[in-house]
């Protein structure tokens, strides 16, 4: 049974008033004057539900609290769709391209790809069920096995992750850009450069970058409760753009494509070094979307009901291989049709407009324009909504999922010049790659936790409550069980991690043979070792005082609010006239 009274912990939150009444005035009577008098409509502070389990304003918002009935709007297309918008991607279409390239044959990459993403998508759809249930973010769930401070270092890791992505796939929207500013106006291609070749970056390609960067913004601003309809838009679009690049670098090719040493190239690894090839590889597939692994909540908590999004365990595998192969087969059609393999469709798309001819021109500025989609769905899918929800948990009384996702855009685009990654920092790459061993134990102890060592039984106004059941010390508020299995699960492979960035910068390190091979399967290792441990700690070192012997989700409390703010909206609908975009726009 939880440690805590209820009625107690619902007084903490409502038992002094008074005080928050005289806190709100006295910081509202500063702004009258200034800023509330420019920006009548605007206020530093996000909205609050009354209903909230915080006790202060600084630990919740509308946003941060669990998800009440009114807007828990996705059902199971909503999960394909999404998984279309995130799986059409360049990224994914590309990523045969280094597993062939380091001696496999494109069936074994093909099978390297069909094996991570079933395992990665039974750990998601695992994963999200927590979300799907309990309605509530990565951030919040993330409190239950580590305590709070520690939680805030997990939330941390993964936060920089999505806001680092944000910015090179805001790279790659900026590539899009400039293509299509170049099939409309072909002398956009002349602007003199005065950028230094050093920054990775030219005039024109900078020009196409802040053009992208301006364009995604509205997109960002979609509310969660609408943007499955973006996504569902983009998973129409993206096929088709995808299908076109693939059949008329086919067509060009002459319809085969046989000859191309993509396909012809067989394995060239044997024995020991062709299997540890295959985990090294495999282990950077799992590597590709161990992030959403780990905070696939801050989606699922938005499902109708918690079987919806069940489906992703089937979609993601399928999906993933059906882009990985297409990617194959355009690759190889272009060594014929063009004289080179070129794995990025952005190029095979320019290359479109390189006869000059007006049918050229327009084709390359339509597959542009659809490019432009799935960067901006990929964006948005993988990359800014988490980085919000991240960012919401260090200041929710003045970050909400909008706010979130706007700083995120700034940060990542412009704080972490990701322009310079793209071109130069391999090291950079490498770790980020291999940052897996760090996720892996994250996204273990937290479905240990829930699934094995608690069978379910946890209490969500516990965890937005800081003196609650899962603060664990009174002094760090933080559970060794889980931060010490964290560490036994990634330390073992930072030799191999340390290796594998120094080779990316064309260096050497004294690491073995044998820790290079246990980066190899990094994240497997994290993975079970850390849950393993998480386990054994609880089973023979119990925290009794966390533990319950049922469920306490406070869906009554939330259902109720939830009744009350869906009338007071349509009645305030009724009073007064919205146009079209601020209904689209309105949360």
């Amino acid at each position: 049974m939880a440690s805590y009274d209820n009625k107690d912990f619902y007084d903490e939150k409502n038992g002094s008033p008074a005080s928050s009444a005289i806190e709100s005035d006295e910081v509202g009577v500063g702004h009258v004057s200034g800023l509330k008098r420019r920006l009548p409509g605007f206020s530093l502070e996000v909205r609050q539900e009354p209903s909230s389990f915080a006790a202060t304003k600084n630990a919740s918002n509308a946003d941060f609290d669990p998800i009440p009935p009114s807007k828990r709007t996705w059902n199971w297309g909503a999960y394909v769709a999404y998984w279309m918008a995130d799986a059409w991607a360049v990224s994914n279409w590309e990523v045969a391209s280094s597993i062939i390239a380091v001696g496999l044959s494109w069936k074994m990459a093909i099978g390297a790809c069909v094996l991570g993403n079933t395992i990665m998508g039974i750990v998601i759809t695992i994963n999200g069920r927590m979300g799907a249930t309990l309605h509530t973010p990565f951030p919040v769930l993330a409190r239950m096995p580590f305590g709070y401070y520690f939680s805030y270092f997990v939330v941390l890791s993964r936060c920089v992750l999505a806001i680092v992505w944000l910015g090179v796939q805001t790279t790659t929207g900026g590539q899009c850009m400039t293509v299509l500013l170049t099939a409309i106006w072909p002398s956009f291609a002349n602007i003199p450069n005065t950028i230094p070749t050093s920054e990775g970056i030219t005039t024109s390609g900078m020009c196409g970058f802040v053009l992208y960067f301006l364009l995604q913004i509205p997109f960002l601003c979609i509310p969660y409760t609408k943007v499955q309809y973006f996504f569902a838009l983009k998973s129409i679009i993206a096929p088709i753009i995808f299908l076109a690049i693939f059949g008329s670098t086919l067509h060009k090719a002459g319809g085969t494509i046989s000859h191309s040493t993509v396909i012809t190239q067989g394995t060239t690894l044997s024995g020991s070094a062709l299997a540890w090839a295959f985990f090294a590889n495999l282990n950077g597939v799992l590597g590709n979307y161990a992030t959403l692994g780990l905070n696939i909540a801050d989606f699922a908590r938005y499902a109708n009901k918690p079987s919806a999004q069940n489906v992703q365990a089937i979609v993601i595998p399928v999906i993933f291989t059906i882009v990985g192969l297409l990617g194959i087969f355009t690759a190889a059609s272009s060594e014929t049709a063009y004289g080179q393999v070129i794995w990025n469709p952005i190029e095979i798309v320019g290359l479109w407009m390189k006869s000059g001819s007006h049918g050229g021109r327009a084709a390359a500025a339509f597959g542009a324009i659809g490019l432009l989609i799935v960067t901006l769905g990929i964006n948005i899918s993988a990359n800014s909504i988490s980085a919000a929800n991240d960012l919401m948990s260090f200041c929710p009384k003045y970050i909400n999922i909008r706010r979130g996702q706007l700083l995120a855009a700034v940060i990542g685009s412009w704080g972490f010049v990701p322009w310079k990654i793209l071109a130069s920092a391999a090291k950079f790459l490498a770790f980020l790659g291999g940052y897996t061993i760090f996720l892996g134990p994250m996204t273990s102890i937290l479905i240990t936790d829930y699934y094995i060592v608690r069978r379910g039984n946890v209490s969500v106004p516990d965890m937005y409550n800081f003196h609650g059941i899962y603060r664990y010390s009174p002094k760090y508020a933080t559970n060794w069980r889980a931060v010490t299995a964290f560490f036994i699960g990634c330390i073992p492979p930072l030799p191999g991690f340390v290796n594998n960035i120094v080779v990316a910068g064309n260096s050497k390190t004294g690491v073995s043979a044998g820790g290079q091979h246990l980066f190899n399967i990094g994240y497997i290792y994290s993975f079970v070792a850390a849950g393993v441990f998480y386990w054994a700690f609880n089973r023979f070192v119990p925290h009794t005082d966390s533990f319950m012997d049922h469920a306490e989700t406070g869906e009554d409390i939330i259902a109720a609010n939830d009744a009350k703010n869906v009338h007071e909206r349509r009645a305030s609908r009724a009073e007064r006239k919205q146009s079209v975009v601020s209904t689209f726009f309105e949360v």
